[in-house]
């Protein structure tokens, strides 16, 4: 019998989205739908399949967001600031520690769901 864990990256983007984001909201709302379906397809032979949401994360795709925008690093890590109930961006760390988490034995009786790891942004209901 076989057995293990894959765990999708999605975005929160994939579950409420924003201005200007068309294309990746899209492919991480079919990352979430895939994870979904592949969680029924493989659950017969012991594979788990989750997701992660990351909210904004210090990572380069968010530096390549702030050069795209114009906006200074002090603005984007105001902005962060702002719009994450926590007060932060995240980071990769963050994600890290959920994966960990997903991949764990205790998580056994997980799968076809996600997690967000997210700051509290989808607890707001709205970007704005």
């Amino acid at each position: 019998a076989c057995s293990g864990v894959i765990i999708n990256t999605a975005s929160v983007q994939g579950l409420q989205s924003a201005m200007g984001v068309s294309a990746y909201a899209a492919s991480k709302g079919g990352i979430l739908s895939l994870t979904r379906q592949l969680a029924l397809e493989y659950a017969q032979y012991g594979v788990r399949v989750l997701a992660v949401n990351p909210g904004t994360v210090d990572t380069p795709l968010v530096e390549e967001a702030r050069i795209y925008t114009g906006q200074t690093r002090e603005e984007l890590n105001q902005e962060a600031v702002d719009s994450h109930p926590v007060g932060r961006m995240g980071t990769p760390s963050d994600v890290a520690a959920a994966v960990i988490f997903l991949a764990s034995e205790e998580a056994a009786f997980m799968t076809g769901s996600y997690i967000n790891v997210d700051g509290g942004l989808m607890a707001k209901g709205a970007w704005a």
